[in-house]
């Protein structure tokens, strides 16, 4: 088995590597190729020392082909003698404007084969043009000012660099306007001496006179009806007060505020005129048109493991005065397959079907009240109260008859980063953990049905998280450039009001990369997490909450592994044999023993990794993409035993599924169609059998092959047979199915799955 991994994954490494590789920035001019068209197989660039190729690279509108011309995958690019003249011109202008007034740029154009050529730009740079003189005037007369005009771009011996002096221009006005100058400008003057390669600078500062904000004048349109917004509200968005210093970037932010209460359709924040020369008052007005109080929307779907599914919410924009937002929210899903709307299985796909917490309508209804927007955007407080049933497929169902949170958005900062949101919560719930008798027995060593019936009786859960997003990306639907960096902190125990068997502390965090490499898309993604448990009850020890362990496998994780099912797992069985030893009963599977069903067991501590590559079809590039993946992971209990038997989950350390999709764009994010190969094992893992009722006792028997927990008769007439207590060994491993076919595991999941 290692051997056929470590033959797989390098092969989809390498083909991952190879259709990633560089061909070049994508250009708006159309390079396709036509019959008697030349086309581009390299783009290099030589003698360039003050620029990098990329950035180059990024200045030209020639390309060359991409994925080396490669067949389907590819896309050929021809050259364009009218752009490619032109792209000379954009190189020295590039360089003249940077200080290189000498520059020249010349071509070589080498023919491989016929209609094959490599283009090189040569690059003769020439001597740069420094700064012999810099002067900055008019800041001495204010500290402000000298604050403002700080890091200025430009200095004595560095290079005559127009562009960062035009910035460090455009730097300077905005500082000023933002802090009480509303007619701050800078003039520009410099003389160049093209014999010595020098140039004198000179920036003049003309601030004019600094301004407060006077009256606030609000202006609302009442045609459409009477007002629901009162003064005060208005005014609290805002968050502007006459007699602040003057600011730009203040008044923006308010115009902000106001559209984000979600009251208003339209926002228009102005000066009542220009400032005259040496007015030190701006006044301004506010132009408001209401829109609709209530707002309502539905959607109704299907999904792989959800069956039908169907949502909807219904807003008040102004339920109480100072436009607080009241949201009524509900969400159903397992519509068909789950009581009591359980009338059309037959349209419910097969994983489902075989999930027993699908048998069991999942919902969630909830109402929201929120501020939606406060002072510069920072401590914007919500609280929710909720109902639901949920599931975690072949994990456990959750549920909660009551439940509340009070959260706050960007707790520690002084204004909010729409870039790096974060949020502090407070959780309390009322509820219980429904999990498969055998998930109990095999982590907690809860195999009698008291003991269950403890760890899954109603309690209660208060919980106290936090969560920090950095968000660094191009488009947040289809990102291709960027970062995406997530953690979430979460702790529960009695001192903040928990139960004592819902005490814990868990960690998650992950990080995504994006790459445009050619007409690829490069995509690599981390994901660690880690929980300690410290609830105690029933003699389980430190117990974990099944709902708050960690689990993989499935299309945003590993996707050779059918959901939840990477990492530790258990299994029912629909037969036992009896084996006689030394005059001792044992129940033990057969070879022909059936596996009814996988139970995961989650773990307290995981890592994931993915490396995936997006290519544009050669068949309707622009709706469909193509992808090779390979995922690699490890789910494990770190530091658990279950007297005295550690709880590991056997087989490689780290599993790697390679694979490949396609990626369908629609409105709503990509449609992800994807195809995992698995070319593991099932794990081992403990065997049990779920008796059927007998004298009102339903009782749960290990049957894993060689185990010594012996049966004897119960001593009640009627009743079923007694086992032995003690650990049941992991020792059966279900056989799985063979061939290619039998080890590709299909996913669909709709969005960026990280």
């Amino acid at each position: 088995m290692a051997a056929r991994r470590a033959v797989v994954f390098p092969a989809v490494f390498a083909l991952v590597s190879a259709l990633a590789w560089p061909a070049g920035p994508l250009a708006a001019q159309d390079l396709s190729c036509e019959r008697g068209d030349r086309e581009v197989r390299t783009l290099r660039f030589s003698g360039n020392r003050e620029f990098p190729a990329s950035v180059l690279a990024a200045t030209v509108a020639t390309m060359p082909s991409s994925f080396a011309g490669l067949p389907l995958v590819g896309e050929r690019r021809c050259l364009d003698p009218v752009e490619f003249t032109r792209d000379v011109q954009r190189l020295e202008t590039l360089y003249r404007r940077r200080g290189f007034p000498d520059v020249a740029v010349d071509t070589v154009v080498r023919t491989v084969r016929d209609g094959v050529i490599d283009i090189t730009f040569a690059v003769r740079e020439g001597e740069p043009m420094r700064v012999a003189a810099f002067a900055l005037r008019g800041v001495d007369s204010d500290p402000e000012l000298t604050a403002a005009a700080r890091d200025f771009p430009m200095k004595v011996g560095g290079l005559f660099d127009r562009s960062a002096l035009e910035a460090g221009r455009d730097t300077l006005v905005r500082r000023l306007r933002n802090h009480g100058w509303p007619q701050a400008e800078a003039l520009l003057a410099y003389t160049t001496h093209t014999a010595e390669r020098t140039a004198d600078v000179e920036v003049t500062l003309v601030p004019g006179a600094r301004a407060r904000i006077g009256h606030i004048t609000l202006d609302v349109d009442t045609s459409t009806g009477p007002r629901r917004v009162s003064d005060a509200t208005v005014q609290r968005a805002l968050a502007l007060h006459s007699g602040d210093w003057y600011s730009a970037r203040a008044i923006i932010d308010a115009q902000r505020n106001l559209y984000q209460t979600d009251v208003f359709q339209r926002v228009d924040l102005q000066p009542d005129s220009l400032q005259p020369p040496g007015d030190t008052i701006v006044n301004l007005t506010v132009r408001l048109v209401e829109g609709d109080r209530w707002a309502a929307r539905g959607g109704l779907g299907w999904a792989t493991l959800d069956c039908f599914r169907a949502q909807g919410t219904l807003t008040d924009r102004d339920f109480l005065p100072m436009a607080q937002r009241l949201e009524l929210s509900a969400r159903l899903s397992k519509i068909g397959i789950g009581a009591p709307l359980d009338q059309f299985p037959n349209f419910c796909q097969g994983q489902a079907q075989s999930d027993p917490y699908s048998r069991t309508l999942n919902y969630n209804t909830s109402m929201t009240l929120r501020q939606p927007v406060r002072a510069n955007q920072a401590r914007v407080p919500s609280l929710t109260v909720f109902s639901s049933t949920l599931s975690e497929y072949k994990a456990y169902l959750r549920r909660t008859p009551i439940g509340g949170v009070l959260s706050i958005s960007d707790p520690f900062a002084r204004r909010s980063s729409p870039r790096s949101p974060s949020s502090l919560s407070y959780q309390l719930e009322l509820g219980r953990t429904e999990a498969e008798p055998a998930f109990f027995c095999a982590v907690f060593n809860a195999c009698d049905a008291e003991l269950r019936s403890f760890l899954q009786r109603n309690n209660r859960l208060a919980a106290l998280e936090y969560a920090i997003t950095r968000e660094r990306v191009n488009d947040p639907l289809r990102p291709t450039q960027g970062t995406l960096v997530r953690a979430t902190l979460r702790h529960a125990s009695t001192f903040i009001g928990s139960d004592r068997t819902q005490q814990f502390n868990r960690a998650i965090g992950d990080a995504s990369w994006y790459r445009m490499l050619g007409s690829a898309t490069i995509t690599a993604h981390l994901k660690a997490g880690v929980v300690q448990g410290s609830g105690q009850g029933g003699g389980v020890g430190r117990f974990i909450p099944p709902q708050e362990r960690l689990y993989a496998g499935g299309p945003t994780t590993v996707r050779g592994f059918r959901q939840n099912e990477l990492g530790p797992a258990v299994y029912i069985v629909s037969a036992f044999e009896e084996a006689t030893e030394n005059g001792q009963t044992y129940y033990r599977v057969s070879d022909k023993t059936q596996t009814e069903r996988v139970v995961p067991t989650g773990g307290n501590t995981l890592v994931v990794g993915n490396l995936e590559a997006q290519w544009p079809s050669p068949i309707a590039p622009r709706l469909l993409q193509l992808a090779a993946f390979a995922d690699g992971g490890r789910l494990w209990n770190r530091g658990s035993t279950v007297q005295g038997v550690q709880l590991t989950s056997n087989g490689p350390i780290v599993k790697i599924t390679p694979g490949a999709g396609v990626r369908v764009a629609s409105p709503f994010g990509a449609i992800r169609i994807d195809f995992g190969y698995n070319p593991y094992d099932l794990p081992a893992g403990a065997a049990y059998y779920n008796a059927p009722l007998q004298a009102g006792v339903a009782p749960l028997y290990c049957v894993s092959p060689g185990n010594r927990l012996a049966v004897r008769a119960s001593d009640v007439a009627g009743a079923p047979a007694v086992q032995d207590a003690g650990v049941c060994p992991s020792s059966f491993r279900p056989a799985r199915r063979s061939g290619i076919l039998g080890r590709l595991n299909p996913s669909i999941w709709i969005g960026q799955a990280f």
